[in-house]
């Protein structure tokens, strides 16, 4: 975003915007929820860059894929390679 990163919800509980009106974006994921957990659809792959966000994070760093145990098989290889050529 341009200014700031604080958000605000309008009356109609549904738009969403900052509170100074700058540009801004938002975004979601598409959700699978089987019996062993959630997995992001729309998440991240080892080419994509990681956001400031995602590097400072002190409740997850990294990208998040969601919570079966091969999402998070493929979180955490995918975490080592992203976060580890970011420390360097």
């Amino acid at each position: 975003c341009e200014g700031s990163a604080k958000a605000l919800t309008w009356p109609d509980e549904w738009t969403a915007t900052t509170v100074d009106g700058k540009r801004s974006a938002q975004f979601e994921h598409t959700l699978l929820v089987t019996a062993e957990g959630v997995e992001a659809l729309t998440g991240k792959n080892e080419n994509s860059p990681l956001q400031f966000w995602e590097q400072e994070s002190k409740v997850n760093s990294g990208i998040w894929l969601g919570t079966s145990t091969a999402a998070k098989t493929r979180q955490d290889d995918i975490n080592a390679k992203l976060l580890g050529a970011t420390k360097s």
